[in-house]
């Protein structure tokens, strides 16, 4: 740019020398108007090709930039692409990760809640199995004791001997055979006891209530079996070996 400004204004500066030249006191000739445009012309003719090559210069300057432009605005795009592309592709796998994970949660508390079931299954097997040989065990000793104490015990009160261990069926035998002693004693005096006498001695057993309806519907733990006193147990035994025929219902009711 700063030749083509100084090729425009040499011709100026030739019409100046040319017009210095003409006053007296230089001793070059003078020029006329013919002159100066020719040399004005032959400036031009000497320029013109640099100006134009500048000119092709600039212009191939400004399409280069314009291409460098181009070609980084298109590495932009590409790399916001990618960029795009990678956070999705990041996010697609995060979230297949989240449900995977979600997934392997879900079937852990399944596998644990199972677990967690057939160990309470075990328990409470463990424990019924127990108790049972403690009832099995206290029935065959209240039937010993029954068929020993058969004697001494009226016939009326033989079936409440009940007791949850040893000792109670002991202190209901003991009981029971007091009862019956006084019983024995009232018709050795009396002579012939009337079956009203017999009635009145006789002790009754409390009805079922609500609490034993109750027991029907309510499940059991291993815990509440194996804390569970042999009354209870018997009235619940059908249920929790799941038969009908209660065969030690009668043992303590």
């Amino acid at each position: 740019m700063d030749e083509i400004q100084q090729a425009e204004t040499l011709p100026e500066t030739a019409t100046e020398a040319l017009t210095t030249a003409e006053t007296p006191d230089t001793p070059f000739p003078q020029f006329t108007a013919d002159d100066i445009a020719k040399a004005r012309a032959q400036e031009k003719e000497k320029l013109y090709p640099q100006v134009e090559k500048l000119k092709e210069e600039l212009t191939l300057l400004k399409l280069r930039e314009q291409e460098r432009e181009t070609e980084e605005s298109r590495r932009k795009d590409d790399r916001k692409k990618r960029d795009t592309e990678a956070l999705k592709k990041k996010k697609d796998e995060e979230e297949a990760e989240l449900e995977v994970r979600q997934l392997l949660q879900v079937k852990e508390q399944e596998w644990q809640s199972q677990l967690d079931n057939e160990r309470q299954e075990r328990e409470k097997a463990f424990a019924l199995l127990d108790q049972e040989r403690r009832f099995q065990a206290l029935t065959n000793y209240r039937s010993m004791r029954l068929e020993q104490e058969r004697d001494g015990i009226i016939p009326e009160l033989i079936d409440m001997i009940q007791g949850n261990n040893e000792d109670e069926i002991e202190q209901s035998i003991s009981s029971l055979k007091d009862k019956s002693a006084k019983i024995f004693d009232s018709v050795a005096q009396a002579g012939v006891q009337t079956r009203k006498d017999m009635v009145g001695a006789r002790v009754t057993v409390p009805a079922s209530g609500p609490l034993d309806n109750d027991s029907e519907q309510r499940p059991y733990s291993p815990n509440d079996i194996t804390n569970m006193s042999m009354a209870d147990y018997a009235k619940n035994r059908a249920k929790l070996l799941g038969t009908s025929n209660n065969s030690g219902q009668g043992l303590f009711n």
